[in-house]
């Protein structure tokens, strides 16, 4: 990122530690970027943070967005989580909202700022500990693919505060740290606790520890869950759980999200639902065509890494592939080949990017099930021809 990102793209990022994090946060500050900055483990998860000037504006999405939300309402703002009957009331009243104009949660919070029914100091703090949670899942994440849209419009009067990201990097990745110091660093604190062998456990731990664990370990609540109830730091809580985990007595199990009060359709989606996924080991390429195709208002999906490209497109189930036959660790021929043998995409169609299209390759790729052939390199009216051609 030498220069200021001027449109919509994307890169992949391996390792997204506090040093990557505050290098890519620092440049779009220096560029004083202003919009949508998406990350995504690909995939799996992606988190959105809303930008003005390069300073934070809001962040939200991850594994459990609205678990975060509703444990932090009940920390910084325990006057509306304890009102039933009032959030509830809310809850429908953004249900009913034809346009969001950030986010859900973000659009309440604001909301309840200008009724007074809370103050800056709590909505702050609030916000700065939900932002701290997603920085320390960040830690965790292997890769993520960063996507910038500057169209993302941000009216200043909905914008609250604006936070500086190095006030929140360097915080969260000294919790990482405590995390990794308990020996948990192979466990998300996302994940919900249950216990397996109850008179085993009760034979090992303090009768008050056990006392503790019977009633808030119901497989309902996660690490970061009882932390809060526990009103304990999180890698106390690892720490003291750790030897029970060792020992089998309490499992960690992967848990929903609770369901959005805004579902799906209530936010305006672009009339064009086709996703369009870039298997290639080139960062450049994938972001030319999500270049392309972004504004004709598809939605896209780069894959750089070929040894996951099966396991995304089975997560994500794009409806076309543009497809890269030479690539190192990887064979075109071998993956275009694996993809037709799934299935769901027996007759999704796979266009081949190649530098190379002769006949001899023409006919291999056939063989093993290509639908079509662009050749490199891609120019825009041909590859929007090329997905109205063989849309679904």
């Amino acid at each position: 990122m030498d220069t200021p990102p001027t449109q919509n793209y994307s890169v992949p990022i391996k390792e997204f530690v506090a040093s990557k994090q505050t290098y890519l946060f620092n440049t779009l500050k220096k560029h004083q970027f202003t919009g949508e900055l998406t990350l995504s483990y690909p995939g799996n998860t992606e988190w959105k943070f809303y930008l003005n000037l390069g300073r934070i504006v809001y962040g939200t999405g991850g594994e459990h967005s609205v678990r975060r939300w509703r444990r932090n309402l009940g920390a910084y703002l325990p006057e509306i989580a304890t009102d039933q009957a009032f959030l509830e009331r809310e809850l429908q009243w953004i249900a009913d909202q034809r346009e969001i104009k950030i986010c859900w949660d973000y659009d309440l919070l604001k909301r309840w700022l200008s009724l007074e029914k809370i103050s800056r100091n709590q909505v702050l703090a609030m916000i700065n500990a939900m932002l701290m949670e997603i920085f320390f899942d960040l830690n965790q994440v292997p890769e993520i693919v960063f996507r910038l849209d500057p169209d993302f419009d941000i009216p200043l009067s909905e914008q609250i505060f604006l936070i500086d990201s190095n006030k929140i990097i360097t915080p969260a990745w000294k919790s990482w740290q405590q995390w990794l110091g308990a020996k948990m660093a192979d466990r998300s604190p996302n994940k919900a606790l249950m216990i397996k062998y109850s008179e085993e456990l009760k034979l090992k731990c303090p009768p008050k520890v056990y006392q503790v664990f019977t009633k808030l370990i119901n497989g309902r609540n996660t690490i970061r869950d009882l932390a809060w109830q526990l009103k304990r730091d999180l890698h106390q809580v690892g720490k003291l759980l750790l030897p029970y985990i060792e020992e089998g007595y309490i499992s960690l199990n992967s848990i929903a999200d609770l369901p959005p009060p805004v579902s799906a359709t209530t936010i305006v989606q672009p009339e064009n639902t086709i996703l369009v996924a870039c298997i290639d080991d080139s960062p450049a390429i994938c972001q030319t065509l999500h270049s392309i195709v972004k504004p004709a208002g598809y939605r896209f999906v780069a894959i750089t890494d070929p040894i996951k490209a099966i396991a995304t497109i089975l997560a994500s189930k794009p409806d076309i592939i543009f497809l890269d036959l030479v690539m190192p660790n990887a064979n075109g021929y071998e993956i275009c080949a694996s993809i037709r043998k799934l299935s769901f995409f027996r007759n999704t169609p796979i266009v081949i990017l190649t530098s190379n299209d002769g006949m001899v390759e023409r006919m291999r790729t056939k063989i093993v099930g290509a639908t079509d052939f662009l050749s490199k390199p891609i120019q825009p009216d041909e590859v929007l021809n090329m997905i109205s051609k063989h849309r679904p």
